[in-house]
This record gives C-alpha cells, structure tokens and sequence, in this order.
C-alpha cells in the first residue's frame, strides 16, 4: 500500500484526501491554517498544521517517508512552487502537482513535478463537450491527439454488429467494450448487434470519435 501527502487542504486537497482514505489508503493531509485543520480534523484523522513553503516543517511531518506527494495548492504560486520543489529534493519518488494555467504548469515541470493536472480546466472542458456531444457520458483524452470516450451508440449502428460496420477500418476507432443492461461486456463481442439503449466505449483518434460523437459518420 502506497502512502500518500496531500499539501493543502483547499476543496481539491480534501476531495482527493478523503477519496484515496475511502479506497483504503494511508493519506496524511497537511495546511497552513489553523482554522482549516481545526474543522476538518473530524473528519480526516491524519491532519496536521504544516506551513507547506518551508522545508523543515515539511520534512518534521516526515515528507521523505511517503510514496507520492500531490501538492494541491492553486491560488499561491510561491507555496505550490515551493512545495513541489522540496518534496523532489526529499527524495519523494512521485510528485503531482496542480496547476491553474500553463505558465504555472510549465514551471512545476521544469522544478521536477512528475504530473501536473487543471482540475478547473478540465472540469470546463468536460462541461462543454457534454454540451456540443450530447451523447457522450465522458471521455478520457489520452495525449494530444487520441481519446477514450463512453458514449451512446449512434442511432445508425443500432441493430448491426461491429463486422458489418466495420468500425476499426471505417471509422479509425476500436469499440473497447459495450455496456448492456447496467453490465460491461469486456472485451466487446463483434457477432453482437447494437440496440438503442447500449452504451459503448470507443478508443481512437480524438477527430475521427468527434465526427462520430457528432453524427458525421
């Protein structure tokens, strides 16, 4: 079992600590304010006051012992860019870092953050592709140029199977599985014909899956 830091204690830093707890996960979350801790101390056993810009404070909540280090703080630069930049140098083999803009991102790259995520930005981009596809749940992109979305079956797939559309030569895309009746068919079978409440989840490149998400194809 892996432990994790989480510094800062802002909507973020809690959502993420009390999910990895629920997964039954050793989480020692650390802030800078009293008043903070203080109420969600009830709630979260392993909280501690820790100013999270200064190095021995971090190192005395024992930093170089935990696996991963996600340091959750979005609004102060210098302290997210000073918390990444200790936990690298105490030897924490992964640190996740946010971000609220590239600028910011680019710099907890080059200071050693091993992922940097926008969970504002990502949440917007989410919002606005379920607006312009309204038939897809959610999507998973995996770099620039190729995703993963779970979508409803297209009306025109209905009733064929995935050898008489042949999805993969036509559509540049592979049908990772199908989900009927609340179950997820893994891997999908291709004799199988699609029906109109099937929910399907589709890997490939990111402009082929929107023209089929769109209903161009």
């Amino acid at each position: 079992m892996k432990q994790y830091m989480v510094i800062g204690a802002g909507r973020f830093g809690v959502s993420v600590a009390k999910t990895l707890i629920r997964e039954g996960q050793e989480v020692m979350l650390v802030d800078g304010s009293e008043e903070v801790v203080q109420q969600l101390s009830e709630d979260i056993e392993n909280i501690a006051i820790v100013d999270v810009a200064d190095e021995m404070a971090l190192k005395n909540a024992g930093l170089n012992n935990f696996d991963v280090a996600i340091v959750a703080i979005g609004t102060d630069l210098r302290a997210s860019i000073m918390a990444t930049l200790i936990a690298k140098e105490s030897g924490v083999p992964y640190v996740i870092s946010k971000a609220k803009d590239k600028l910011q991102a680019q710099v907890l790259h080059k200071i050693g953050a091993d992922k940097v995520i926008f969970p504002e930005v990502d949440m917007g981009e989410k919002l606005a592709k379920s607006l312009v596809f309204e038939n897809v749940l959610d999507y998973m992109d995996i770099d620039e140029n190729h995703t993963i979305f779970e979508m409803r079956v297209p009306s025109s797939w209905v009733g064929k199977n995935m050898i008489d559309l042949q999805i993969r030569n036509k559509f540049s895309m592979n049908v990772v599985a199908v989900k009927k009746d609340k179950h997820f068919e893994v891997p999908a079978d291709p004799n199988k014909e699609f029906s109109p409440e099937d929910i399907i989840v589709v890997a490939g490149k990111i402009k082929d899956i929107q023209k089929v998400a769109k209903g161009m194809l």
